[in-house]
């Protein structure tokens, strides 16, 4: 007989096919401390078990795992399978795990793996989320978190918290074929032969049934089931036959079992995406329940109902949907926010670019809220629907998000008001706003000639310094969009509003570089005027060819602290006042016929058409700038607040939960923290001319 049954077990196997291997008995994670020094504690663990049920397995790539946890969670493409059955042991959370059709890589991996004897490739890592306390182990406080709201699985190589798979539920190893045939039959046997099956297990359980007598009733049952005699030669026949059928019959419920347990996550993970009106994901959740479907087919009817709302929609009006128009299919958050960044002017990543764009801001509001009648609080059904398309995300955070792009894109893009031509490369990072000092060190004279057969080098001694100190200052504001603004769709004052803010940016942070060269202010290092005659770079005399070339000549000739050898500068740009702005050109660009050397201009296209700088600051009609070049001779030295060079902006009042204002409004919060200061005198010259 044991052959016989060995030959069912190998029908059973070729029946189940593909099936075997998509259920497997996992561990999801152990209790006690970690590879990573967290603790995860039994109780806490066990009292989540609700949690840790149907919970979703997530295969994320290298990069994912790597980056930051995104706000709007993990993608539905990463998903590969559900927990289920659920129990917490005395070493850990376990479960079974089903993998979804779509994953048959993994069930290939993981049965492949199995086959080769190869253990624990594969691994689990459960990501959890709620409220993070600690526990002293081995005097050591370590991370634990004390109550769990949220849990999610990721497939991994290297489970930090002992999250492994450990066998497949309906495996075939060597030396359990018949034990598990026996389970199989046992099952099929509820279906067809109840009264016989109570007889068998509580026999069992009583000790009084052994597993072979089980096997000889279950075989004796389906032989006369079939028809067979069992004091005959039909028997080998009539056995393989009967337990053939059985077998069918019993993997096919188990395989339709795990099939409809894969189209019911399918169903949920599609319709929470596609953002449908809730009673069009009704309408398709009562179609599809309870059955077996391919995802293909799913999205395909997704598809056909946004066509079908989209029609519907046309004129821009739907009756008893409100007056704006909801421009569906945007399948995720990403996608949510290129809508926004495009109603803006934001640069949209190349592959977003297909992303229909927002027209206005009362659609992108209803969109995303669902408030129709944009009264500002979201009823229980809204706020879920909007949590499920785009987690926590909320109108004010979008918005925000797409103004701040659209504020760096412009500030990047805007002038610097010349600040570069006396910075240069010389910006520098401050961690805190506590003094910064900057030190100007002195140079060393030539270098000694030596015979060191007879002498030592000697000591080239000390050079001096000039020190100058500062801190950083904030600087800042709030705008403002009102309610007001979304209900008349005033698009355009919002676009007015923030492409303002990179010009106010970029001229406060200019102003504050050049104000101390034209207000001529004291430098630190000697507490002189910048522009001093001791400094020798100032000048009397109105804008000339003359007056141009004493001041290169001045910047040629400024000495090197201690060393007393001239520095050799050379002006890279003259600054003045627009009023000044044809005589300058002109000292550049005149070039005479003269019959003598002394009657040309030796100022002729000195300099290039962009060292020609009309400075908006210099207010004084007649009064002019010379600078060399700041990566040559730096002059001034500009520190941000943690190397934030751009301004940043952040939501001011974040509304309560449900409600998307506060007031009637969203605040923005402008931050721009910085500050300059002159470091050294001898790259400028200034000609002062009275009257």
């Amino acid at each position: 007989m044991e052959d016989e049954l060995l030959i069912i077990g190998q029908l059973m196997a070729a029946k189940e096919g593909d099936a075997s291997g998509f259920k497997w008995a996992v561990r999801v994670a152990a209790f006690g401390p970690d590879l990573n020094g967290n603790y995860w504690d039994k109780a806490v663990l066990t009292a989540a078990l609700a949690q840790f049920e149907g919970a979703k397995v997530f295969a994320l790539k290298e990069a994912q795992h790597q980056a930051k946890p995104h706000r709007f969670g993990k993608s539905v493409h990463d998903l590969v399978g559900v927990l289920s059955n659920c129990t917490a042991a005395a070493d850990g959370i376990y479960a079974d795990l089903i993998i979804l059709p779509a994953a048959l890589w993994l069930r290939d991996n993981l049965v492949g793996c199995a086959e080769q004897g190869l253990d624990n490739v594969l691994g689990l890592s459960v990501d959890v989320s709620g409220k993070l306390g600690s526990k002293m182990e081995g005097g050591k406080k370590l991370p634990m978190m004390t109550s769990i709201n949220n849990v999610t699985v990721d497939v991994v190589y290297d489970p930090v918290a002992k999250g492994e798979f450990l066998k497949m539920a309906a495996a075939r190893q060597t030396g359990q074929e018949e034990d598990h045939m026996l389970q199989k039959l046992l099952a099929a046997l509820q279906g067809t032969r109840p009264d016989l099956y109570k007889q068998i297990t509580d026999g069992m359980t009583a000790g009084t049934i052994s597993d072979e007598q089980a096997i000889g009733l279950v075989a004796a049952a389906t032989v006369n089931d079939a028809g067979g005699d069992a004091a005959n030669d039909k028997l080998v026949a009539a056995l393989v036959a009967g337990f053939k059928e059985t077998m069918q019959a019993g993997s096919s419920a188990e395989l339709q079992q795990m099939q409809l347990m894969a189209s019911g996550v399918i169903l949920t993970s599609v319709l929470t995406a596609s953002k449908l009106p809730e009673p069009v994901q009704d309408k398709l959740r009562a179609s599809y329940s309870g059955k077996i479907f391919t995802e293909e087919s799913l999205q395909a009817a997704v598809k056909a109902e946004k066509e079908m709302l989209d029609k519907l929609t046309a004129s821009g009006t739907v009756s008893g949907a409100g007056d704006a128009r909801i421009n569906l299919g945007r399948e995720s958050s990403e996608k949510l926010q290129a809508a926004f960044d495009g109603m803006l002017g934001v640069t949209i990543a190349d592959d977003l670019r297909g992303v229909p764009v927002f027209t206005s801001l009362r659609a992108a509001y209803v969109e995303m809220t669902g408030d129709v009648d944009i009264n500002g609080v979201l009823n229980p059904q809204q706020l879920r629907r909007m949590q499920a398309a785009y987690g926590d995300t909320t109108f004010a955070y979008a918005l925000g998000n797409t103004l701040y792009r659209r504020l760096t894109q412009d500030y990047r893009g805007f002038t610097d008001y010349g600040v570069s031509r006396l910075v240069g490369n010389n910006i520098r990072n401050a961690t805190d706003f506590r003094s910064l000092e900057s030190v100007r060190i002195g140079y060393y004279g030539d270098l000694p000639t030596l015979n060191t057969d007879l002498e030592d080098y000697p000591d080239l001694g000390e050079v001096s310094d000039e020190r100058v100190e500062y801190a950083l200052k904030e600087k800042g504001g709030i705008i403002t969009i009102n309610r007001k603004m979304i209900i008349n769709d005033d698009l355009r004052l919002v676009q007015k509003i923030i492409s303002r803010l990179p010009r106010a940016a970029r001229r406060t942070l200019a102003r504050t570089v050049w104000t101390p060269f034209i207000t001529n202010a004291v430098y630190k290092g000697d507490n002189k005027a910048i522009f001093h005659a001791d400094h020798g770079n100032l000048g009397s005399a109105a804008y000339s060819i003359a007056a141009a070339e004493a001041a290169k000549t001045a910047m040629f000739n400024q000495l090197e602290p201690n060393s007393n050898e001239r520095i050799g500068l050379r002006p890279m740009c003259v600054c003045f006042p627009s009023e000044l702005r044809a005589l300058v050109t002109n000292v550049n660009n005149f070039n005479p016929q003269a019959v003598a050397v002394e009657n040309g201009n030796s100022m002729y296209r000195y300099f290039a058409d962009d060292g020609l700088f009309q400075n908006p600051f210099q207010t004084d009609v007649t009064d002019w700038m010379m600078c060399a070049d700041p990566n040559e001779c730096e002059c001034v030295e500009l520190a941000y607040l943690n190397g934030q060079q751009e301004p940043l902006m952040l939501v001011a009042d974040n509304p309560a939960n449900g409600q998307m204002f506060v007031g009637g409004r969203l605040q923005y919060k402008i931050s721009h923290d910085y500050n300059s200061e002159v470091v050294d005198y001898r790259g400028c010259y200034k000609g002062i001319v009275a009257g």
